[in-house]
């Protein structure tokens, strides 16, 4: 008996994803939460009941779903309404959807906001196609689910009004003769190939190997849409093929004389099978060779099921174990007759990845075949360890744009107007206006910090990944709260520590917390003259106070300039009168001359008191610059007024001319008596 196994057998990445996640949750369980799958996670009894004992319970509707579970959502999908009573229920979601079919809910919601009439090739009634016939409701477009190019003819609504979808597991031949049925009625833009491309593989591959086998083994259950497909097209090929669970079936079959001792057996298996339970199958068939050969290794037909089990493909997820390594690659045993090789590059580009242990170790690591070129030299294969992170980060940036929830990303360079981040190897865009709330002039301060976003972008079409995300959107819904919080317990003189916003002329707007409030510039400082810009910068940290605030308008005036920086703070107890003062005039004016004793605190002497003369103008005795000493004769805190006397400390009297110092002397003498009539 010659076994085969075809290469796209077994769980599809969007099961395998599923799958491991409810194993992570029954491993690492969420503390005091309820494990809960949306319908069966896959089609495989085995399966459900491993992840039943674990701990999870099935529930058939969101409705069904005890508040605050931890939910994991199939593969399959669900509807935006049953999403949506999750959340109400502050369910932690887990959301495997598929992302070949989160790209159908998108086509069909865009299209259906559009007021385009959906049409979908599938199955009635299965989970996918419910899931997304829901991205219709809330529309005034109709949804029609087909499954023969016949069924256009019942639809009750023209074809040109509407686009075609797929089921991804639907019959890839079918499909065609639909669209072939609709040419010329649909528009080619609105026809949507969304099969996936491993189900078309898959199909391919089940065709091709039951056309030359003898009997054929389909592995799977009955209720599988893409293992009935599966089913339907070997039995045209082949007509011993027979659907199988499990390996005691396919024993069954050849203990009953349906499969024969010399037969070529072909064996493919769904998506929602096991790889254990196709070893098994396997086994089965060759377990009389093994009975005669025990204790000995495996024939080489089993060994070459084995190895195909292996899926060593173009395309393929496998682990393998690292052998060795030089200065260019890193070599993996896959279990295929040649070692597949990595870039050495990628491992360095890990710092967490220890190269040299993982070698001596021989470490297990999961990689994706790039390539296989089979040449004279033998088989050379080509992975990627990097390829399957960015294929785990790629779905997990899509669940967490679906489920709007935040991914911090490592900025690595700047392009046009923006960052490039990375998650996992993804690429994700972010203008500079999301950023932050405000202006972004320079960019390069990003590169290599470490910054939160939330997903606002994940475009798929064409063939090329588009994704953006954005940092402001988080730091609006922070604000927003904080907001809230400051307005329930705002109150007049309450203080706060606050960030400087902005600077305008006439004041500094400060943030206290997702509010900002302005200091007018003459609560900045006690200083008449003194600008915004010469008392704080963007960014300082101020303490400042509430003096109004008006919740309607949403306005916050503030306080910041302190009682105890007034220069005249305890002026009377610091300059008492009747002390002696020294200071620097400032400013002379036709009344007195203005003295400098502080900063920012001056006092007048009055023209009157400067000098032991009778002066015209303060200039004929003092100049600005000029340092002076002077009695203090009034202070009046109230007004903001201090005086002073210079002449009651030491009189500055004005310098005269040589002309005048000569002239006044002889006046003088002829005013004064003569000094022999004194005499007389």
């Amino acid at each position: 008996m010659k076994v085969t196994v075809a290469g796209s057998s077994g769980f599809c990445f969007g099961v395998k994803t599923a799958v491991a996640a409810a194993q992570e949750a029954v491993s690492n369980p969420p503390s005091g939460k309820p494990l809960v799958m949306l319908g069966d996670i896959v089609h495989n009894s085995m399966v459900v009941e491993s992840l039943k004992k674990g701990g999870f319970t099935v529930a058939d509707s969101a409705s069904e779903v005890p508040e605050g579970a931890f939910v994991l959502v199939r593969a399959h999908g669900i509807t935006p309404s049953e999403m949506e009573i999750l959340r109400s229920r502050g369910c932690e979601i887990k959301d495997c959807t598929c992302p070949f079919v989160s790209k159908i809910h998108k086509i069909v919601r865009e299209n259906a906001l559009e007021g385009r009439n959906i049409i979908v090739t599938g199955g009635k009634g299965h989970p996918e196609v419910v899931g997304i016939c829901g991205e219709t409701y809330g529309t005034n477009v109709s949804c029609a689910v087909i499954s023969s190019p016949e069924e256009l003819e019942t639809l009750d609504f023209p074809l040109s009004s509407a686009i075609l979808v797929s089921q991804t597991t639907f019959s890839s031949n079918v499909f065609k003769e639909i669209c072939k049925k609709a040419q010329n009625q649909i528009a080619n833009k609105y026809v949507f190939d969304t099969i996936c491309i491993t189900t078309e593989s898959r199909q391919k591959e089940a065709e091709s190997l039951s056309g030359i086998s003898d009997s054929m083994l389909v592995i799977g259950s009955s209720h599988s849409s893409n293992t009935t497909k599966l089913l339907d097209i070997c039995k045209g090929r082949c007509a011993r093929t027979f659907l199988v669970n499990s390996a005691e079936e396919a024993g069954r079959l050849i203990a009953e004389g349906k499969i024969l001792p010399d037969d070529k057996v072909g064996i493919t298996a769904g998506a929602s099978t096991p790889e254990a339970i196709i070893l098994e199958v396997v086994q089965k068939m060759n377990e009389d060779e093994n009975k005669k050969t025990e204790n000995q290794p495996l024939d080489s037909d089993f060994a070459n099921a084995l190895d195909s089990l292996a899926q060593v493909r173009r395309g393929a997820i496998v682990k393998g174990t690292i052998t060795s390594a030089d200065s260019d690659f890193v070599y993996v045993d896959v279990h295929d007759k040649s070692e597949g090789r990595i870039a050495r590059r990628e491992f360095e580009s890990d710092p967490d990845f220890d190269l040299d242990k993982a070698v001596a170790e021989h470490a297990e690591v999961t990689v994706k075949v790039r390539s296989i070129k089979n040449s004279d030299q033998g088989k050379e294969i080509i992975l990627s360890k990097n390829d399957v992170e960015a294929e785990k980060g790629r779905a997990e940036i899509e669940e967490a744009f679906n489920n709007k929830t935040p991914v911090e990303v490592k900025i690595t360079r700047t392009v046009k107007d923006g960052l490039i981040g990375t998650y996992k190897g993804i690429d994700v865009y972010i203008h500079r206006t999301q950023i932050k709330h405000g202006e972004v002039k320079d960019l390069d301060p990003y590169i290599g910090q470490t910054m939160e976003i939330r997903i606002t972008k994940f475009d798929t079409e064409k063939g090329r990944l588009r994704i953006s995300g954005s940092h402001r959107v988080i730091a609006s819904e922070e604000r927003a709260k904080k907001s809230a919080e400051v307005w329930d317990n705002i109150e007049k003189g309450k203080r706060y520590i606050g960030t400087v916003r902005s600077l305008v002329d006439f004041g500094a707007f400060i943030d206290i917390g997702g509010v900002d409030g302005l200091v007018h510039v003459s609560e900045l400082s006690w200083s008449r003259n003194a600008k915004p810009s010469d008392v704080l910068k963007v960014g300082d940290q101020v303490e400042v106070y509430v003096k109004e605030f008006d919740k309607d308008t949403k306005k916050i005036s503030l306080g910041y300039k302190k009682l105890e920086d007034d220069p005249y703070y305890n002026i009377e107890e610091r300059m008492p009168l009747g002390c002696i003062v020294k200071g620097t005039v400032v400013r002379l004016t036709k009344f007195g001359a203005f003295v400098q004793l502080e900063p920012d605190l001056d006092a007048l002497c009055h023209v009157s008191q400067i000098s032991s003369e009778r002066l015209d103008k303060p200039e004929d005795a003092l100049h600005v610059g000029q340092e002076v000493q002077a009695q203090v004769t009034e202070i009046d805190a109230e007004k903001r007024r201090i005086s002073i006397s210079i002449k009651a400390v030491a009189p500055i009297d004005p310098v005269k001319s040589e002309e005048e110092a000569v002239e006044a002397p002889a006046e003088e003498a002829a005013e004064a008596p003569a000094e022999g009539n004194e005499e007389a």
